[in-house]
């Protein structure tokens, strides 16, 4: 299934515990929010493709975040896994090696797959 637009990937940065922002909105829990370019991001977001496949629409779709290596620190959630991402933007982005090649959701709908040029599988 295409990471955009069927399963509505987005890039996302992750925004620390506390940080305070340009117009000064202090972020208590963190979080995170949506970014243009990979080279700009810390993350992917999209909606998981084994409940989209299951529901068929978005409504009660769990999203997928995998934090991307060396960009966000290993005690952010989600974890522990982090991603070596390749390609120029969500049309190809894949997941490869050295590390987490697949993806694998340890709790709630159990979903194990890829991520390889664009799709998610």
């Amino acid at each position: 299934m295409r990471l955009w637009p069927d399963l509505e990937a987005e890039f996302i940065q992750h925004i620390p515990k506390g940080w305070v922002a340009a117009d000064g909105k202090v972020y208590e829990n963190g979080g995170h929010h949506m970014v243009s370019t990979l080279q700009e991001a810390d993350g992917v977001k999209f909606l998981c493709p084994k409940c989209y496949a299951e529901i068929g629409s978005r409504p009660g779709v769990h999203s997928v975040i995998c934090w991307f290596t060396g960009r966000v620190s290993d005690d952010v959630n989600p974890a522990p896994g982090r991603w070596n991402p390749q390609g120029t933007g969500l049309q190809d982005l894949t997941f490869v090696g050295p590390g987490a090649c697949s993806v694998l959701l340890m709790g709630g709908c159990g979903w194990h797959g890829f991520v390889t040029n664009g799709d998610a599988t």
